[in-house]
């Protein structure tokens, strides 16, 4: 019932004088939102970098190649289906998918049109890697695989310029010989960040079937997908050492490499680090300078207090009693303004995000973790800057605090 008293005197105090308490708040609160602006414009940016950055690579990619001999000039080894296999087999619970690719451009023909295509020889898991939808059919599967079927899928553009008309499905174009169209990928989704070539110019057709036409063995580049997105670095090394094993190569004679994203995004991460801690920074001293605004005020308002304070220790109230009344008040006022900064800031994200929607389409995103540590941060302020006046109250003789004018 105490805690309850002291809760309900300290919101009192607060509310009493509201002209005061809100320019003591002022700094607490245009620090706090400063904090949350950049929080929230900065983490709304990362989440749409990544969403537009997965639709055009998964965010989980391994590539994985043979090293380039620059004495020789040529590869030092290539990955090949049956290296994909013992990898597998190997590394089951680390990978979530694997496929293989060759990519090469090619005239298709079709009753006198023509198109200069981007071809993709890949494996039916080639679904896996990229976001495919389709207008018609399907894309080829493993039996197409097996069976080194001449089928193919077409990007919108090519089916849109070889069959004006819409009913490509089912025809037989030309690709040094004819090959039956099973599917006609919809128009692909065009990032504004990233200039990527889509689907859209692409044709697909099976990996062995490209082998056996074409005459072209394991020159391809071999893609994987880790199951777990937290481990993408440290599955890329286990690819590599599987490799080496299979191929008895030691450390430092390893004659294959591998590429992931999260490489390349721990750039992205500094930046981002940086420009926070440095942003931050900038406002923490906005909020030391309010907590120490809060700190004169309690010390204003215990000595407007003085005769109510001697008046409690006169009727019984304690040391401690007064000690944390104060600190409370100090907190409570403290966090106040975390609460009404953290509002603002999302009020003021908002207005920034609206204008850029102009540019690019980014949303406010409000982790929760940041929230927590402002409410947190803004009680430790009160804390901090209100022990020094709570003390000071404690401390105060009654029978001179009731003579106090």
């Amino acid at each position: 019932m105490k805690w309850i008293e002291y809760i309900r005197l300290a919101f009192t105090e607060i509310l009493h004088n509201k002209i005061r308490t809100f320019l003591t708040l002022l700094g607490i609160v245009i620090g706090i939102a400063a904090v949350m602006i950049i929080i929230f414009v900065v983490h709304g940016a990362e989440v749409y970098i990544m969403s537009e950055l997965d639709t055009v690579l998964p965010l989980d990619l391994i590539q994985v190649t043979g090293r380039w001999d620059y004495d020789k000039q040529r590869m030092m080894a290539e990955v090949t289906l049956e290296d994909m296999a013992y990898i597998k087999k190997k590394l089951g619970r680390d990978i979530r998918s694997m496929t293989a690719i060759y990519q090469t451009d090619l005239e298709l023909n079709y009753k006198g049109r023509t198109y200069d295509a981007d071809i993709i020889a890949a494996l039916p898991s080639f679904q896996d890697f990229y976001k495919m939808s389709f207008s018609e059919g399907h894309f080829f599967t493993d039996i197409d695989l097996e069976d080194q079927n001449k089928v193919v899928v077409l990007g919108y553009e090519i089916a849109r310029e070889l069959f004006p008309e819409g009913d490509a499905l089912g025809k037989k174009i030309d690709i040094y010989g004819p090959y039956t169209v099973i599917g006609v990928l919809s128009k692909a989704y065009k990032s504004p960040l990233f200039t990527a070539d889509t689907n859209d110019n692409r044709a697909f057709i099976p990996l062995t079937n490209f082998e056996r036409y074409f005459g072209i063995k394991d020159k391809f580049l071999v893609m994987i997908r880790a199951a777990d997105m937290n481990n993408i670095a440290a599955t890329a090394a286990k690819i590599i050492e599987v490799l080496d094993e299979k191929y008895g190569l030691v450390e430092g004679e390893s004659k294959f490499q591998s590429y992931n994203l999260s490489d390349g995004l721990g750039g992205i991460n500094i930046i981002k680090i940086v420009l926070m801690v440095l942003l931050s920074g900038v406002a923490s001293i906005t909020l030391l300078v309010a907590g120490i605004g809060v700190m004169n005020i309690m010390l204003v308002i215990i000595t407007e207090r003085t005769k109510e304070i001697g008046l409690r220790k006169a009727l019984g109230a304690s040391r401690g009693d007064i000690l944390i009344q104060f600190i409370l008040e100090s907190i409570f006022l403290c966090l106040l303004g975390g609460v009404l900064g953290i509002v603002l800031g999302y009020l003021g994200s908002s207005l920034i995000l609206d204008y850029a929607r102009n540019f690019i389409n980014i949303e406010v995103a409000v982790p929760f973790w940041s929230v927590i540590l402002s409410l947190v941060f803004t009680c430790g302020v009160g804390l901090f800057f209100g022990i020094y006046p709570a003390a000071k109250a404690a401390k105060l003789d009654p029978i001179v605090a009731l003579q106090y004018e």
